[in-house]
């Protein structure tokens, strides 16, 4: 059976045993597989030299670039090579050999998203209970599904698995992912978020005997920052509503209702509405990246932004109050606590309910759309010049007749 997608697998420096791992993709039935050598030693070209032999191309970096690059340049490769004639693409590892059945799994995943129209990300789940799992395996993905949970209230079971399968009309989209190295892989998948994930069990293979390791001190760190990043900045531009708040109510205090008689609530109230709008404006463009074509559409965020906050400033002096009334102490303590709390329940509402993009009453994203009439495009340029060609090939022929 011949399978309609393209392979793809960065290599750096791959172990022996990996010329032999593509001849039997090639006889499981996947003709098409593009290796990227990110800048491997010379006494590692014969492996490449049988890669080649054994029917994949191979793309050459002359320098280590890491795997988000050599990612970008197979895909680019695909792209003008073989969008809109396959399924898409299948990403692999060169040093820890995915079994072929499990390719083979996800490569029928992976037709049957583009069958049904869904075009979601396939993510290839490691089994994690194997007594092969490593411990640094073990602790990342633990971390990265509670981060990943915490921060996204996405439930992936394995987000590092670096097995994914990318619809033909998503590569452009995963192109434009504006990252580099290992975190190249962490940011294309959270691109995902909003489209989907349709996750494929798969078995948890130890490196191979003879593998180097590519992966720089700080890609860990990179990984990680990439994941926690959109919730960093939230924190930022909160901590800049807020100082906008004690300078307008300084001013306030001081200039605009002194000597009044309710200054205090004037101030507190002007000062709170005038940060909350600017901590609206930056959340929408610099944390969510909340793009609404329609002014009911901003209007509809802005209210439900201003109702959020209000409901946090009365839960925050209700709760407060109650556990200094129970237990007692101080109220500073237990306003820490609960701040804390209602602030990152307050980022999971934003995320998960303001800022989310409504494609209710769309039947397809504008992205998608986009990317099916450029493959119209393309299909059309294919077929004009192989019609082209035809009638050159019948005028040479009638022409020596």
């Amino acid at each position: 059976m011949a399978y309609r997608c393209v392979i793809v697998i960065p290599a750096y420096n791959p172990p022996a045993s990996f010329a032999g791992y593509i001849s039997e993709l090639k006889k499981a039935g996947f003709q098409d597989i593009i290796v990227v050598n990110d800048g491997s030693r010379t006494d590692k070209l014969p492996v490449f030299y049988k890669v080649e032999r054994a029917g994949a191309l191979v793309l050459t970096h002359e320098e280590n670039k890491g795997i988000g690059a050599s990612l970008r340049t197979a895909m680019t490769h695909y792209q003008e090579h073989f969008s809109g004639q396959t399924d898409g693409i299948i990403t692999l590892n060169s040093d820890r050999l995915t079994p072929v059945a499990d390719v083979q799994k996800m490569a029928e995943s992976l037709h049957n998203e583009q069958e049904m129209g869904s075009y979601a990300i396939v993510v290839g789940s490691r089994d994690f209970g194997s007594h092969l799992v490593t411990d640094y395996d073990y602790r990342m993905n633990v971390l990265m599904k509670l981060i990943y949970h915490m921060l996204m209230g996405v439930r992936l079971a394995d987000p590092m698995s670096g097995i994914f399968g990318i619809p033909d009309l998503r590569v452009q989209h995963c192109l434009d992912v504006p990252s580099e190295r290992y975190s190249y892989e962490t940011a294309m998948l959270m691109s995902f978020e909003k489209i989907g994930f349709l996750q494929v069990p798969v078995h948890y293979v130890s490196f191979e005997k003879g593998y180097e390791k590519a992966r720089r001190p700080g890609d860990t760190f990179g990984i990680i920052l990439t994941v926690v990043k959109k919730f960093i900045l939230y924190s930022i531009t909160s901590l800049m509503a807020s100082i906008v708040d004690i300078i307008m109510f300084g001013i306030f205090t001081g200039v605009t209702f002194r000597g009044q008689m309710f200054a205090i609530l004037y101030a507190t109230v002007c000062a709170r509405l005038i940060s909350a709008s600017v901590n609206y404006l930056l959340t929408k463009h610099f944390v969510f990246h909340f793009k609404s074509d329609k002014a009911q559409q901003s209007a509809k965020s802005a209210g439900e932004f201003m109702a959020l906050s209000a409901v946090q400033c009365l839960l925050s002096a209700l709760i407060v109050s109650v556990l200094k009334g129970v237990l007692g102490g101080s109220a500073v303590g237990f306003k820490v606590i609960t701040d804390v709390v209602l602030f990152f329940l307050s980022y999971k509402i934003q995320h998960k309910y303001i800022f989310k993009d409504d494609k209710k009453n769309e039947g397809k994203d504008e992205e998608l759309l986009k990317a099916e009439q450029e493959k119209a495009q393309r299909l059309e340029a294919v077929r004009q010049k192989k019609e082209t060609e035809k009638e050159m090939q019948q005028h040479q022929t009638q022409h020596e007749g």
